[in-house]
């Protein structure tokens, strides 16, 4: 817990003076932000300048979520949801023997409700890290919503090719009953074209299983004529 008010320990910091804390309590007055969004919206600090001075004051690590972005295991420990409500979000899972404990990156590690919360949601004991507020709203665009549109996207792409393979497989079924049709329906000249391509194609397969050999073939061949030549019946 903090055992000094933010505001005294920028100044001990050497980050603002009385003046610059005076005009961030107005403003916080006037806009209702804490005071630390306060003096960042004033431009009075710099977001991380004000991590840094409250993970020193609070003893608690500062994490860069660029640098070192959340894992997909911690995020699916705290839906996307309540990571926006409450601008936090579930960072690493750190094993310790048998225990395991989430690490959260909040802006606001103090509000123990939200602490107690998390960790009934994640069933996982919550260590909170800190991390600015701003770098915690972008990395939940990031890692929740862009990854949840790249899934939709992957997803149409996936159902795109699938009716893409069903049209093709439509066509050539159809173009394969057109065959037949044409082969039963069609004038005699075709029909018998028809006939001699297949009786080829049936040919090819045989010599190449060797079921029948070439000279057996001939012979069958010469057989069949020397028969219809006898019966022309």
């Amino acid at each position: 817990m903090l055992k000094k008010r933010l505001g005294e320990i920028l100044m001990e910091e050497g980050l603002i003076d009385e003046e610059d804390l005076a005009e961030a309590l107005k403003y916080k007055e006037q806009s209702g932000y804490k005071l630390g969004s306060a003096l960042v919206a004033l431009r009075i600090i710099g977001e991380w300048q004000l991590t840094e001075a409250l993970g020193k004051a609070l003893s608690l690590p500062v994490v860069d979520l660029v640098a070192d972005p959340p894992s997909p295991a911690a995020l699916r420990k705290i839906p996307p949801r309540l990571a926006e409500r409450f601008d936090l979000i579930p960072w690493k899972i750190e094993r310790d023997g048998k225990t395991h404990r989430l690490l959260v990156a909040m802006s606001d590690p103090l509000n123990q409700s939200v602490l107690r919360r998390m960790s009934a949601v994640a069933e996982l004991e919550i260590r909170p890290v800190l991390a600015g507020l701003s770098s915690i709203q972008r990395a939940i665009r990031q890692c929740y919503h862009d990854s949840e549109k790249s899934r939709v996207v992957e997803q149409a792409e996936r159902l795109t090719s699938e009716k893409r393979r069903l049209t093709e497989d439509r066509r050539a079924r159809a173009e394969s009953g057109a065959m037949d049709d044409l082969t039963l329906r069609g004038p005699p000249a075709e029909r018998l074209d028809t006939l001699e391509l297949r009786h080829r194609a049936l040919l090819q397969v045989l010599f190449k299983k060797q079921l029948i050999t070439e000279k057996d073939y001939a012979r069958a061949l010469a057989n069949l004529v020397e028969s219809l030549r006898q019966n022309p019946k």
